[in-house]
């Protein structure tokens, strides 16, 4: 009788300290394949805290500190795991799960190196984050982005945020200049709100050409949409009474289609990201669970290819020392 060697993927996860996030890590804690896990954090006690839950019900686990705000830490990050894996302590990057997203109240924030800071999380951090994983994936690896129903625009979102606007990625990634005066909350809160969705225009516009890029060298990228997900910490950056009704009221709307809890939600990502469900899916959109279509606007030949090419640009600096420098398609 022939015998079958299951082995457990190694899963990287961003993003997993509250929400969406921290039910995805508990999926994979209770995952029957029993994952090792790559976790990337930006704070040393809640990365410690995770590792120790981890190693505390017998999984493999190691961390690495990256602020998504700070290419040149998430340089950092990406180097110290490919050290861990030329020392053998970690094996190839089976499944990516790229969950950490961020979204402001205004769009005068910049990241570390002066990009706003949304378009810098959300956008400009993700491609610097494949572009370093790509060296260190398995043979048949998957990763999985985080898109948002926003980038469809304020009626797939409840009208909850506006519209997104594309401009060119320079101006996207530009911060809007301090104020110089006092400023009405609801016109700072919209423009953080059209920061936001413009980013997950950017990134679902993005995950089409990474998808194909992956799929050369026998590497899956599908991007997945959790729905409307009220009380996540997305809104932490409200004043406290909206935070106290985001967290404590809004997430009644979980009963509403195209909304979620982020138990129900990560349930399904995981599964999408270690291929209990639609398992040979690249390129695709996932919503809850279920395929459907990214916005026409997203597959723009034009807009890809500036995009990419802004990207490429914007993270040459912070490439880890052992990915390759050639970024074209």
């Amino acid at each position: 009788m022939t015998q079958t060697v299951v082995t457990s993927p190694t899963v990287l996860l961003t993003g997993f300290t509250s929400g969406i996030g921290a039910r995805m890590l508990e999926e994979l804690l209770e995952h029957p394949s029993r994952p090792s896990l790559v976790l990337l954090a930006r704070g040393a006690a809640d990365l410690e805290d995770a590792l120790e839950r981890a190693r505390a019900t017998g999984l493999v686990a190691m961390g690495a500190l990256a602020d998504l705000g700070d290419l040149g830490s998430i340089r950092t990050a990406l180097e110290q795991i490919h050290a861990a894996q030329e020392r053998g302590a970690v094996r190839p990057v089976d499944v990516v799960l790229l969950n950490a997203g961020a979204q402001f109240t205004s769009g005068r924030r910049a990241g570390a190196q002066g990009h706003e800071l949304t378009f810098t999380v959300n956008v400009i951090a993700q491609h610097l984050l494949l572009r370093g994983l790509e060296p260190l994936l398995a043979a048949d690896a998957h990763a999985v982005l985080l898109g948002s129903s926003t980038h469809r625009g304020k009626k797939a979102s409840f009208n909850l945020v506006p519209d997104p606007q594309w401009r060119d990625p320079e101006d996207l990634a530009r911060a809007e200049p301090p104020a110089d005066g006092p400023v009405r909350f609801a016109d700072e809160r919209g423009k953080g709100g059209v920061a936001y969705a413009s980013s997950k225009l950017a990134l679902v516009t993005l995950a089409h050409d990474w998808a194909e890029r992956l799929a050369a060298s026998g590497h899956r990228l599908n991007t997945y949409d959790p729905g409307l997900v009220a009380g996540t910490g997305l809104g932490r950056d409200m004043p406290a009474s909206r935070y106290w009704v985001w967290k404590h009221v809004m997430p009644a709307m979980s009963v509403l289609p195209g909304a979620s809890t982020p138990r129900a939600t990560a349930r399904h990502a995981v599964r999408l990201a270690l291929g209990d469900a639609h398992g040979s899916l690249n390129g695709g959109y996932v919503e809850i669970g279920r395929v459907t279509r990214a916005d026409a606007a997203t597959f723009a030949a034009d807009r890809r290819e500036r995009l990419w090419a802004w990207l490429e640009g914007a993270v040459r600096d912070h490439l880890p020392t052992y990915a390759a420098s050639e970024g074209s398609r």
